[in-house]
């Protein structure tokens, strides 16, 4: 255990306080074990990937943070890719293409973890994560060893594998056979593509909010903001992308917590005024207590 480890160098955001308690367990096994340590004490850890969705409050953060930084045990069997839940996307995009496997390739750029990738049913390129999912091996929040879940058997919705109150420990992912060079490629133009419409030089928890499903006007959450005229948008450090309306920035590293919250509450109530459509937010608000959180691992295009 660590304590007063800086959040704000965990995160994409670059924003937040210090843990009061910080894990990273280095097996699923382990992984399991810690969760029933805080289980026993009564307390639910606060589930940290690759914090590129998180925003964490400013000052120390009392509740536990449970890291999955260190579980990167990554390997291939014919088209299956096997990779535990701290395997970052980018690395596990890597595996595939040297193995001649394809269907990751929408996800590059994204820097999460693939146990993010699977609690939040990652997008990219047109497609979902989920797709892709063979079988996955869950933990309870209260601890314990890893059960096997079938990828058919999860209730796959946008942006959601409805895992409630269960930490993804390992994912195996069935793949289609390619050619390298051909995925290379085509990893190539997306990452372009990514790069032409986000702010990918800026430090931020990519979208802040979920396209609304129900929009009589129409227009994705982004497009939305942008109609009222709110990129460049500041509170503080914090501003509405140039860029991605659907995206807030760090500018110059100095926003706080506060700045980000106060943003998205402006921004949320003067859509929902013009549009009727009140945005719910993709990044996950870290909280004190324990409530319905899920991975922080990944940023979503």
């Amino acid at each position: 255990m660590n304590s007063e480890v800086s959040l704000a160098r965990r995160t994409s955001f670059k924003i937040g306080g210090t843990a009061k308690s910080f894990h990273e367990p280095e097996s699923p096994e382990e992984l399991g074990r810690v969760l029933v340590h805080f289980h026993r004490l009564g307390e639910k850890p606060f589930i940290l990937g690759g914090g590129a969705n998180t925003l964490f409050p400013d000052g120390e953060f009392s509740r536990p943070v449970v890291s999955t930084a260190r579980l990167r045990f990554i390997g291939v069997e014919g088209n299956v890719i096997r990779a535990e839940c701290g395997v970052r996307l980018n690395t596990l995009i890597r595996t595939a293409i040297r193995a001649g496997l394809g269907g990751l390739e929408g996800f590059v750029g994204i820097p999460g973890t693939v146990g993010g990738a699977v609690i939040m049913n990652a997008g990219g390129g047109g497609w979902s994560f989920g797709e892709h999912v063979r079988e996955v091996g869950l933990i309870p929040t209260s601890g314990g060893p890893a059960f096997r879940v079938k990828g058919s058997d999860i209730e796959w919705s946008y942006r959601n594998a409805n895992l409630k109150d269960l930490v993804v420990a390992w994912v195996g992912l069935e793949l289609v056979p390619s050619r390298p060079a051909r995925l290379r490629s085509l990893s190539r133009e997306y990452m372009i593509k990514k790069a032409e419409t986000q702010p990918l030089g800026h430090a931020s928890a990519g979208c802040i909010f979920r396209n609304p499903v129900k929009n009589p006007d129409g227009g994705s959450a982004g497009q939305l903001i942008e109609r009222l005229g709110m990129k460049g948008l500041a509170r503080g450090g914090a501003s509405v992308s140039e860029c991605h309306a659907n995206f807030i920035v760090n500018t110059a590293g100095r926003a706080r917590a506060r700045d980000v919250v106060c943003l998205i509450e402006e921004v949320r109530a003067r859509v929902e005024a013009s549009f009727g459509v009140r945005l719910e937010t993709e990044i996950v608000v870290a909280k004190e207590e324990a409530i319905s959180d899920q991975h922080s691992a990944l940023r979503e295009s």
